[in-house]
């Protein structure tokens, strides 16, 4: 059975320009996995301590193990379509089937009272963090944001080399000023009499997903069209390409398909994804790829996949239309406010699974799926 690609980043860390022969092997690996897998483990990503990792998990074990009327009191509903909170086990489902798993969702602090360019937008606002009961755990988070975030800068970074685009054009094209950053953590059990996944299949809606998990079980489509497991190896990140950086590489790189097992009753699976999307006001054009690298969007099997894996039927617009869209689906009763080019949405599927992996934001039992 084949292996999901393991590479070691340290490279990346030690080389401003990335011009180091190490530096451009680990470029290369990274683009080779990402072309075939559409994900791969790297080790030596020295931009976040181990310790801080363990710190945050320390926090969020203590967070899911407060009593559920102390973590109904954070719901994600009473925080509006800022998107933070407490999502209840069973909150949310793929394909029909409920997921066995519990969830708290964060980003970048943004007071009401901040004046910021995105105040009021979909997935900007206020967390809902436990001060009371977890008082480390608002610190903790917040690092890691900050810390994920530039690991994820560093891939973007050394996916520009690996596109043949000059190195930080990833970064200026999509990311600037600030990439969307959607932190997430989730606790998997099973209960008695459901035999539904942790997550079923799917694939994610964003550009990367940063993972870090602390057991086995999650398992993704392999280029044999095998389901494999992705191996749990100590202070590394999973990193996967979204449906949206596999349009904007014309295909190139690949949304895999993925999934949770079904969990145990005393499952232990802690898994941390963080959402690397777009800057809010990115425009989504594909890049400037050579004609080589361009040849996949005629491919059958590419278009094949862009058909039954992504939520976009076309590309126009900005991110924030996108996600704005998407955001509203999970919470219908609100009104979308007004924001550039917000008169004309942007052209997006329909999906019955979830949005996320390990998860980015499914339905919340509103009837939405």
């Amino acid at each position: 059975m084949s292996q999901v690609p393991v590479i070691d980043s340290a490279p990346l860390f030690t080389s401003d320009s990335f011009s180091s022969p190490e530096s451009l092997a680990t470029t290369s690996q990274i683009h080779s996995a990402f072309s075939t897998w559409g994900i791969c483990i790297l080790t030596g990503t020295n931009s976040i301590p181990p310790s801080l990792t363990n710190s945050l998990r320390t926090a969020l074990n203590k967070f899911f193990s407060l009593s559920p009327q102390k973590k109904e009191e954070l719901h994600l509903r009473n925080g509006g379509w800022a998107w933070r909170g407490y999502m209840p086990w069973g909150g949310e489902g793929t394909k029909g089937s409920v997921d066995q798993k519990e969830g708290f969702y964060g980003g970048p602090e943004l007071d009401s009272k901040d004046e910021h360019p995105l105040k009021d937008m979909p997935a900007h606002g206020k967390n809902q963090f436990p001060d009371e009961d977890v008082p480390e755990m608002r610190k903790v988070v917040l690092e890691y944001i900050e810390k994920v975030t530039e690991l994820g800068l560093t891939i973007s970074d050394a996916m520009s080399v690996g596109l043949g685009l000059e190195k930080g054009d990833v970064r200026r094209r999509v990311l600037e000023p600030k990439p969307i950053q959607l932190f997430r953590a989730f606790k998997y059990s099973g209960r008695e009499g459901v035999e539904s996944c942790g997550i079923g299949e799917h694939s994610d809606f964003g550009f990367l997903t940063i993972l870090s998990q602390n057991t086995t079980g999650l398992q993704v489509f392999s280029p044999s069209a095998e389901w494999v497991d992705v191996p749990m190896i100590p202070d590394s990140f999973v990193v996967n390409v979204g449906d949206i950086l596999d349009r904007l590489t014309s295909g190139l790189y690949i949304s895999p398909l993925h999934r949770v097992l079904p969990p145990s009753p005393m499952s232990g699976r802690l898994s941390i994804p963080f959402f690397f999307d777009p800057a809010w006001t990115a425009k989504i054009q594909p890049f400037p790829l050579s004609t080589a690298a361009s040849s996949p969007i005629s491919d059958p099997a590419t278009l094949k996949r862009w058909q039954q894996r992504s939520t976009f039927n076309s590309l126009q617009g900005v991110w924030g239309q996108y996600l704005g869209v998407k955001v509203q689906k999970v919470f219908p009763d609100l009104k979308l406010p007004e924001f550039s080019a917000s008169s004309e949405l942007p052209d997006c599927r329909s999906q019955e699974s979830a949005w996320f992996d390990d998860g980015y934001g499914a339905a919340l039992k509103t009837g939405v799926s």
